[in-house]
């Protein structure tokens, strides 16, 4: 790489074509970087300014020499600054021409913006590709079908130069001048062998690319720049196109989203700001063929494209269980979907069984919620039930999720009578369900409806005096839950009416789960939970789940070999947590114990993390192994209120017996141990105090122990 200086004048002058790879990004400047360049170019020309504006690097890659065309240069960084740069010119030739300045509007179309003697595509000077390419040629041609950033970026910089120039037609020269003389750029030329790594360099200070932009770039460095446009078309463009906004944008963060769980779909979690990292340590080192990489992501993006619902399956069974699990905002369980819908690809398994790990995976994220349990480690979770390896993959995610607290009937119907279902974004999606579930013939559109209190929100005296003289007893027992809730069209028309009136209206409605509260002639308490009984048994049917309690031998009798596989998985996950968010703890080795150990530099005091399925509990343990530490455990066990405000807990102490042996040690209960959903927030406490050890209990420790040997 032999970097130099370079004018805006020397790069577009020189017999060259500059052309911006199909794989960057589109043009994404707007009005503040507009703005910013403007005012940078009227600064520039004050006569106490001395020097040029440097705008940036522009790096490139030589283009395959074809006989009687120029020189091609594929620009891989500083795409943004360079089509801004000849925006600026279009706009000045343009208002030039407008002027009646001719030959300065000639000037820079011939000899800044186009090649005058070639034809098609090498007719220009610098020469987008693919999305902003149609705009761009538009601009220059001055012709009709600019659209987007492209020409607004266009119309920005007509308005300014016509205004600065209105009075003093003269500037428009001078602003020409100093566009061309005046704006400079670092340029460098690679080669392709070396672009990648060096793009990289580039990019890693602080240039906002999305883990999207820059596998694609990994992916495309990987192709040679004469076949870009060719890999483009015939594999990569397919990809993307299932990521198009309606407006026909790439949304780079669904993109992004899709890269990650497609990493995750081997069955190792992978961190959102890991997600390029992880894609180009997997396929960096394997000499990869891009071609055969963008077919398997193809069919990966297909199938992702109807996991998410976006379109139907061939099976009706998995679409109809997909929309269901969709609707419970189930995202994190697409890495394991994308690995089942692998498998089926690859016949290991059936639509049929296919359709029922759906069903089953809509049924554990219902029921847990319901029975308000936490869905806070799905991330982790869901990941972790990918049965990889498995010669019955399906049998072994079911027994995952029975081992992952999968409510069983009586507990999840019990649950749903009496859960707070209201105000939870659930509501609406339980309450719709239900409805559907009817199988009305002509089925009731549910867009409009809103959730419908049946005893409403606020009691007026007829309401008190219908649910007697425990009232409003009943009222906030009873009041969110599902047997008081329905959907309805006119929400505030029938608001806080009596129940016979509301009743009148029940029955006219094309809802079925409404229309059947005509049956009822009074709501009290009684009718309420009746109704939600009869509720909770069509849920129960509709969102799957053991009809047993699975008993804690089936869990269990696997023995030690399990709990020590869970362990290791704990240990592994809290060492991940350390080394991603906290370095400053030091690390450990996962191991099937229920305790690991830290790495200490105070000499005779050790530390350790425990974690006991057994004692229900999380604990931070400060040994005291010899004799010369001993000392130390007494003078905190003697005064350990300033060293509780250190841990931010309290300390307790033990001493063993007849040896020179102590600990002192923090503990908060854990009460389902073996259920991973549970284990983020104890991650969490780990955390917490592990840096308040490292960070201010051991510096203490350490000041304690010198002091004491050497008195």
């Amino acid at each position: 790489m032999k970097p130099s200086i370079r004018t805006l004048g020397e790069i577009l002058y020189s017999p060259s074509q500059y052309v911006i790879p199909v794989f960057q990004r589109n043009y994404r400047w707007e009005t503040p970087q507009w703005q910013k360049l403007w005012e940078s170019l009227i600064e520039i020309q004050a006569p106490e300014k001395q020097g040029n504006h440097f705008m940036g690097f522009l790096v490139f890659v030589p283009g395959v020499a074809q006989p009687g065309q120029h020189t091609t240069f594929h620009l891989i960084d500083g795409q943004q600054r360079l089509t801004s740069s000849s925006v600026v010119l279009t706009a000045l030739r343009n208002i030039a021409r407008d002027a009646e300045q001719i030959e300065l509007a000639d000037e820079i179309h011939q000899y800044y913006l186009v090649h005058p003697n070639k034809k098609g595509d090498q007719h220009y000077r610098l020469l987008p590709k693919e999305r902003d390419h149609d705009s761009y040629l538009a601009i220059v041609n001055r012709t009709d079908g600019a659209s987007g950033r492209i020409a607004d970026a266009l119309a920005f910089f007509e308005e300014q130069i016509w205004e600065y120039a209105a009075d003093h037609p003269d500037r428009l020269r001078t602003l020409f001048n100093t566009v061309c003389q005046r704006m400079e750029f670092m340029c460098a030329t690679l080669e392709a062998e070396n672009a990648y790594n060096i793009f990289k360099s580039l990019n890693s200070t602080g240039v906002p690319l999305g883990p999207s932009d820059l596998i694609r770039n990994f992916v495309f460095m990987h192709v040679r720049p004469e076949n870009h446009d060719d890999f483009d078309r015939e594999h990569w463009s397919a990809i993307e196109d299932r990521f198009a906004t309606k407006e026909g944008v790439l949304d780079e963060e669904a993109f992004s989203r899709f890269f990650r769980d497609y990493l995750m779909s081997d069955g190792r979690y992978v961190s959102p700001r890991e997600t390029f990292a992880t894609f180009e340590s997997r396929y960096e080192s394997t000499g990869f063929s891009p071609a055969v990489l963008a077919e398997e992501l193809r069919r990966s993006v297909d199938d992702y494209s109807i996991i998410a619902s976006q379109r139907p399956d061939p099976s009706a069974d998995i679409t109809s269980a997909l929309a269901g699990l969709n609707v419970l905002d189930s995202s994190t369980t697409y890495p394991l979907l994308l690995f089942l819908f692998r498998l089926r690809r690859n016949g290991q398994i059936d639509a049929t069984g296919l359709a029922v790990a759906v069903e089953n995976l809509r049924g554990f994220i219902l029921r847990r919620f319901i029975c308000g349990e936490s869905s806070r480690g799905y991330g982790h979770m869901f990941v972790r039930a990918i049965p990889k390896g498995e010669t019955s993959p399906l049998a072994a995610l079911e027994r995952y999720l029975l081992d992952r607290g999968w409510p069983d009937d009586t507990r999840f119907e019990n649950a749903f009578v009496e859960a707070t279902l209201y105000g939870s974004p659930y509501a609406p999606v339980v309450l719709a369900t239900l409805e559907r579930s009817r199988g009305h013939r002509e089925p009731a559109a549910l867009d409009s409806t809103q959730v419908e209190h049946i005893m409403p929100q606020t009691l007026n005296p007829a309401w008190i005096e219908a649910l007697g003289p425990d009232a409003r007893a009943v009222h906030a027992k009873w009041l969110h839950r599902p047997g008081n809730l329905t959907l309805s069209a006119y929400n505030l028309e029938l608001w806080n009416h009596p129940f016979s009136i509301k009743r009148e209206r029940y029955a006219q409605s094309n809802i079925v789960i409404t229309r059947e509260l005509a049956s009822f002639d009074r709501w009290t308490d009684a009718q309420i939970e009746e109704r939600g009984r009869r509720l909770a048994k069509d849920a129960g049917r509709i969102w799957k789940g053991p009809a047993e309690p699975v008993a804690s031998s089936e869990v269990t009798d696997r023995g030690l070999a399990d709990r020590e596989v869970l362990r290791v998985r704990f240990w592994n996950d809290l060492r991940e947590r350390f080394v991603l968010e906290h370095p400053e703890i030091p690390t450990f080795e996962p191991k099937g114990n229920w305790t690991v150990r830290l790495q200490s530099v105070i000499r005779h005091i050790g530390v350790e993390l425990r974690f006991s399925f057994r004692r229900r509990q999380a604990a931070i343990d400060v040994w005291f192994w010899r004799t010369p530490s001993m000392p130390v455990w007494e003078l905190v066990r003697s005064d350990p209120a300033p060293w509780n405000d250190l841990i931010e807990a309290t300390w307790e102490f033990e001493k063993l017996e007849g040896r020179d042996r102590a600990r002192m040690f923090i503990s908060r209960p854990v009460p389902e141990p073996r259920n991973e959903a549970t284990w983020p927030e104890v991650f969490d406490w780990f955390s917490e105090k592990a840096v308040l050890l490292v960070t201010r209990v051991s510096p203490r420790l350490r000041e304690e122990m010198d002091r004491i040997s050497q008195s």
